[in-house]
């Protein structure tokens, strides 16, 4: 799994000194994504996935979790009819069922997650936010740098991503 790595940056010199200083430490511009409001010249930071800009991750993430959720009530339903006819067997498939979603629900309940949805202020004032996937190993490696070397950045979290994703989503 890796790490997204949020930051806000006031305007696109700042951002771009950051990517130049996270290119520095062996980062690949792959890794790294901008975002802002439309009409804003991001020109010459890295460019985000259209998936990205529309925030498929948090999509994906609630449909999953409603899913999970109506699978959890529809077994929740089947234990206590079949409780009620008197079948054990699928009484007990019903209840292995509502393990399986419930402890699938608290697993990525504990995950960080940051939705693009939160920045939506920070983009009517024209804010980069710069997105930087790294492998957990890394997380305070680069939050120090940028700190370091570019101090009207602005940490806004961390989020999980698939390392088979981390590139697309």
């Amino acid at each position: 799994m890796y790490r997204r790595l949020f930051f806000l940056f006031p305007n696109i010199e700042n951002a771009k000194k950051a990517v130049q200083d996270l290119i520095q430490e062996n980062i690949n511009i792959k890794q790294i994504h901008s975002l802002s409001r439309p009409g804003v010249n991001l020109e010459g930071l890295p460019t985000s996935a259209p998936n990205q800009q529309r925030d498929m991750h948090t999509k994906i993430e609630d449909t999953l979790w409603s899913l999970n959720l109506g699978i959890f009530f529809t077994a929740l339903v089947i234990l206590l009819m079949s409780i009620i006819s008197g079948n054990y067997f699928l009484a007990t498939m019903s209840l292995i069922v509502m393990v399986a979603t419930y402890s699938t629900g608290y697993y990525y309940l504990t995950k960080p997650t940051i939705h693009l949805s939160g920045f939506h202020a920070a983009f009517q004032h024209n804010e980069i936010l710069l997105m930087v996937d790294v492998p957990k190993t890394q997380v305070a490696k680069i939050e120090q740098i940028l700190h370091d070397k570019n101090p009207s950045a602005s940490e806004e979290g961390i989020s999980w991503t698939p390392s088979d994703l981390s590139m697309n989503v």
